[in-house]
């Protein structure tokens, strides 16, 4: 399925929005929680407010100080007082303008900066079971993309919002106090601006929205078909792949071509309008001048005011579009904050301080669903240092097993023990660092060798680094490095090979020294000479350890001191190698099918 990209919001000529219009859930509950975390930038957001209405002031008095220039002039009068102060005046407005834009874009930012630390903070704190139910890239994009949607409006749109919100207010209230009927006459063509805009902007809407539609179909295609490169050639598939993209293409083109032309309407249109009632405006108070009733500096005034009035109207209606797609990307954010997070301490909550690492599963039962379960009544007891191996079908719950070992995931019911007490009464933080884990999909930095070797501890020191790696079997490639243990790995370590990158995440384990080591199908994607390699590091890093591991691979396991067979979320099986091999059951069926002494 191919992912729908946000783009920023733009703007044509005419001022309308081409991207589509998010409409909020609930506009006033979330401008509301929105206001309560500007509360540490109240002072600076009341100095914003005193400088937009200053800057509208100017606005508003600089066409009457014109007026009083040509009246000057018409008269025969000295001008030089009259330009002076109307010079004081434009620079005084651009003053304030520079210092309401300067404390917005620094107020802005550093509440952006609060929002997206504690939108960050609060996914931190959310259990793993929300992360297995949201799409990594939805949520990236609610930390980037909305929380940018955010600081957009709050930078620049609510500065403008403000403004043009007092320069209508102050411009409607001089015309008013000038000539009611003059102002009855400008109104009629700002009545008609809007209800053109309304008219094109409700088509454009749905034009633009379906335009974003087919670009995020578009950029979805491109990105399968350079990441799926190798497959679309293999298989021949070249033409198809151009002819898929160029008939998307088209579709956005013409969607494009139609929302941009019916756009392009809008600034000829309003531009025809407002020079008609500048015109009506003109004749009708170039007659009340004829016969005396205003002056000329008047008739300036207003038509400098007509000028003025439109313009305001119609960009607040595309900020108050802007300012809806922000409020619902708060909403967004707001939803993740709103997450339950894990759960916190128990009061009283045991700490950890020697762990033995006996471990018990007491009639365990659990689903991801509570109506599906995975694990069907599980009982096991595991003492101290056993070396534990796992093995079943695919989505017979042996993942599940460790999930609720570290806590990803709290039974329904029936309890987990480690050392005789209920693993929900220790502290979270102590319970996760009892465990040494190595899962099958690596996880590497962008960082140096080293420094992902010691993420498990955050310290190590070089010659402890050097031991893990070498227990671990990673020194040999290591030392074959540009930089050796300090050559910094690209995109997680795509350069290195999948083998080489597992040897990595098992030297961070024997670094991490845990007393219990889990190993989730850590061979399962390497050769088997690299496997070998594992194979040693693995039975060197759980020597005298209680260890679970999970392996497809059952030569891996050999060794190990309990072995079982999971199936359906129940245990069908346990016993050591030659135990299991004695039943002639389920192990050993699959054991014959793996080595080739049975076929399938």
């Amino acid at each position: 399925m191919a992912d729908v990209v946000i783009v920023p919001q733009r703007t044509n000529p005419a001022g309308m929005s081409k991207s589509p219009v998010v409409k909020p859930k609930d506009m006033k509950g979330t401008l509301h929680r929105l206001w309560s975390m500007t509360r540490n930038h109240r002072k600076e957001l009341g100095i914003i407010l005193v400088l937009s209405a200053l800057s509208s002031a100017g606005a508003i008095v600089s066409p009457l100080v014109i007026g009083w220039v040509v009246t000057a002039i018409d008269r025969k009068s000295p001008v030089f007082g009259v330009l002076s102060l109307l010079a004081a005046l434009y620079v005084g407005e651009w003053l304030v303008t520079f210092l309401q834009q300067f404390l917005m874009a620094s107020t802005g930012q550093r509440i952006i900066n609060q929002i997206r630390t504690t939108l960050f903070h609060a996914m931190e704190r959310l259990p793993v079971a929300f992360f297995d139910c949201h799409q990594h890239g939805e949520l990236m994009s609610r930390l980037t993309n909305d929380v940018d949607t955010i600081s957009q409006t709050i930078s620049d749109s609510l500065t403008l919002l403000l403004t043009y919100s007092f320069t209508i207010l102050g411009v409607l209230a001089c015309m008013v106090a000038l000539s009611p009927l003059l102002t009855s006459i400008a109104l009629v063509g700002v009545f008609l601006v809007l209800l053109v805009t309304r008219i094109i902007t409700r088509r454009t809407g749905k034009l633009f929205k379906n335009q974003q539609h087919m670009l995020g179909l578009l950029n979805g295609q491109v990105e399968e078909s350079v990441s799926g490169l190798q497959v679309v050639k293999a298989f021949g598939r070249e033409k198809q792949m151009v002819k898929d993209f160029t008939d998307r293409n088209e579709q956005l083109c013409r969607t494009a071509i139609t929302a941009n032309i019916w756009s392009g309407f809008l600034m000829p249109f309003t531009g025809i309008i407002n020079n008609l009632s500048y015109l009506l405006l003109a004749t009708a108070s170039g007659l009340l001048a004829v016969q005396g009733i205003i002056t000329i500096g008047l008739i300036t005034t207003f038509l400098l005011y007509s000028r003025q009035l439109a313009k305001p109207f119609v960009q607040i209606a595309n900020i108050y579009n802007t300012f809806q797609t922000a409020v619902a990307g708060a909403e967004r954010v707001f939803e993740i904050m709103d997450e339950k997070p894990e759960p916190e301490d128990r009061n009283g909550a045991l700490s950890i301080t020697v762990p033995k690492g006996d471990i018990t599963f007491e009639h365990v039962i659990f689903g991801y669903r509570k109506d599906r379960p995975v694990l069907k009544d599980v009982s096991l007891s595991v003492p101290s240092g056993t070396r534990v191996a796992i093995v079943g079908p695919t989505g017979s719950g042996k993942t599940t097993i460790i999930s609720l070992l570290s806590r990803f995931y709290d039974v329904d019911s029936g309890k987990i023990l480690l050392d005789g007490h209920d693993i929900r009464e220790y502290r979270m933080h102590d319970l996760r660092s009892v465990y040494g884990t190595v899962l099958q999909d690596t996880a590497l930095f962008s960082d140096t060798v080293k420094a992902n070797i010691a993420y498990g501890t955050g310290k190590g020191t070089a010659s402890a680094i050097g031991r893990a790696a070498k227990v671990a079997g990673a020194d040999s490639f290591i030392e074959r490095l540009p930089q050796k243990y300090d050559t910094v790995l690209a995109q997680g370590g795509m350069e290195l090979s999948q083998g080489e990158r597992q040897l990595l995440t098992i030297a961070r384990a024997v670094l991490a020294d845990a007393p219990i080591m889990v190993l989730d199908e850590a061979t399962s994607s390497v050769d088997t000479v690299t496997e070998q390699h594992i194979r040693r590091a693995m039975l060197q890093m759980t020597k005298g350890r209680t260890s679970f591991i999970i392996a497809h691979r059952l030569s891996t396991i050999r060794d190990s001191d309990l072995i079982i067979y999971l199936e359906d979320g129940r245990i069908l099986e346990q016993g050591t190698h030659e135990e299991l091999m004695a039943l002639h059951g389920r192990y050993e069926h699959l054991y014959r099918l793996q080595t080739g002494l049975e076929e399938v």
